[in-house]
């Protein structure tokens, strides 16, 4: 898991890069942190245990079979990327921004995405357990063929959205707003659909 160090510039607060003493956006090499994180995304195929908060991710594509575990990416921008094969494991994406980007049979667990915003987005023949989408935003996205087993959809807004065939036993979503959602060949009497059930 990523450093829970504090970044030592005044009154900043924000976790470290990787336990050193900056955060990414205070750290004197910020571009050679992301350009070396984009590598070992794309490259390695292995990122674990960093903090990099706030960061511009455009046209990644992740090397197919790639693992990343344990990584802060809250507040981050990710346009036109590619995760296929990824194994995505208690994964911080929490208040970023997708937009036509693409999780193609991946197995994501555990990961947080509570707050963020899904703009023509694909999640498709994934496992995405125990995972939290909780006051997420999704529109024109495709979310099909997944098992959200144990997922958090609550006060999430989703709209012109597919989860077609996915398996939603005890997916959350409550307090949401669904609109022309498609829930076909899914299993919704098995999910929590309204507040109270």
């Amino acid at each position: 898991m990523f450093s829970l160090k504090r970044c030592k510039a005044p009154e900043c607060g924000a976790y470290t890069f990787s336990g050193g003493d900056w955060c990414f956006h205070h750290s004197p090499d910020r571009s050679r942190l992301k350009t070396e994180t984009i590598r070992k995304l794309e490259e390695d195929g292995s990122l674990s245990d960093i903090s990099i908060v706030a960061a511009d991710f455009r046209g990644v594509n992740v090397k197919p079979g790639a693992k990343i575990v344990g990584v802060n990416f809250s507040f981050c921008i990710f346009d036109s990327c590619v995760f296929s094969n990824a194994a995505i494991y208690s994964v911080f994406f929490d208040y970023s921004v997708f937009i036509n980007c693409r999780f193609i049979s991946s197995d994501i667990r555990y990961a947080v995405f509570a707050g963020s915003a899904f703009i023509s987005c694909s999640i498709s023949d994934s496992t995405v357990i125990h995972s939290n989408f909780m006051g997420a935003e999704a529109e024109n996205c495709d979310f099909s063929g997944n098992d959200f087993y144990y997922s958090n959809f609550s006060l999430s807004r989703l709209v012109s959205t597919s989860m077609e065939d996915c398996n939603l036993k005890r997916t959350s979503f409550r307090s949401s707003i669904t609109k022309n959602v498609s829930f076909r060949y899914s299993n919704p009497e098995e999910a929590y659909l309204r507040q109270g059930e």
